[in-house]
């Protein structure tokens, strides 16, 4: 089989800079766009309720928008941003394993936990002090595809990025499948999750290069039903390590395991 061409450095930059600005709207109202911290419905089914407990338990109640974020240590800062993204990134994961839909979408999953992976860039970048998003698209380079780019990013403007992401997040047509079983907010999160990875769908001979988890949660995700399990766990070791991967780019300690 021939090896493949890999995108060239101004196709990267492209894609990594129009989902440079989305991001930096995402993490600028955690919120909206990373899930809220509304209670279930009384009618909801044992994995939401599951869902509810585990965000609550591991995102704390201080976030970036409390008086007291700034007085947390940055290590735990960082913590929250990945574990906040880990359960967004968890539903968004989940989504087309309940539609069925996982050997006919195969790029947009690897989209997908690439896009995950690039939040934990951006938000460890941010807060280390590197909160324009124009220094972010060279990390992402270099973290997710292990690539150096030198050409000047072009990010689109705050209110192009944020109008894309409204209309992804009201969006009633795509993703399918299981979406309709989540709450709205939660919906908005992962429908934004979905539009920020299609920015990266161009990149699709460079995805295979992003951080995953190891073989075993691979072979999990596979499986029938506990499959949903096992991509969770490949999402959340990617972000993991590519959140470490950006500590270690910018001369800083690591981040929490």
């Amino acid at each position: 089989m021939a090896k493949q061409t890999p995108q060239s450095d101004d196709a990267l930059v492209r894609s990594l800079s129009v989902y440079a600005g989305m991001v930096e709207q995402v993490l600028a109202d955690p919120a909206r766009w990373l899930g809220s911290d509304e209670d279930p419905p009384p009618d909801a089914g044992p994995s939401r309720k599951l869902l509810d407990r585990a965000r609550d338990s591991l995102v704390g109640d201080t976030t970036p928008s409390s008086p007291a974020w700034t007085d947390l240590p940055l290590e735990r800062r960082i913590d929250w941003w990945l574990r906040r993204i880990e359960v967004t990134a968890g539903l968004a994961a989940a989504a087309p394993r309940f539609a069925g839909l996982v050997a006919d979408r195969l790029p947009l999953r690897s989209a997908l936990g690439a896009s995950a992976s690039g939040l934990a860039v951006c938000a460890v970048a941010r807060e280390h002090g590197i909160v324009a998003a124009d220094d972010w698209v060279p990390l992402l380079a270099k973290v997710l595809f292990d690539r150096d780019v030198s050409s000047a990013p072009a990010v689109p403007t705050a209110q192009e990025s944020r109008q894309a992401l409204e209309q992804a997040g009201e969006d009633e047509t795509e993703p399918p499948g299981g979406m309709a079983s989540l709450r709205n907010r939660s919906q908005r999160g992962v429908r934004a999750l979905w539009r920020l990875a299609t920015n990266l769908l161009e990149l699709q001979k460079t995805l295979d290069t992003r951080p995953r988890g190891g073989v075993l949660t691979r072979t999990i995700a596979k499986v029938p039903v506990i499959g949903v399990a096992g991509g969770w766990l490949d999402e959340r070791s990617g972000i993991r390590k590519a959140a470490k991967a950006t500590s270690r780019h910018l001369g800083a300690a690591s981040p929490p395991r």
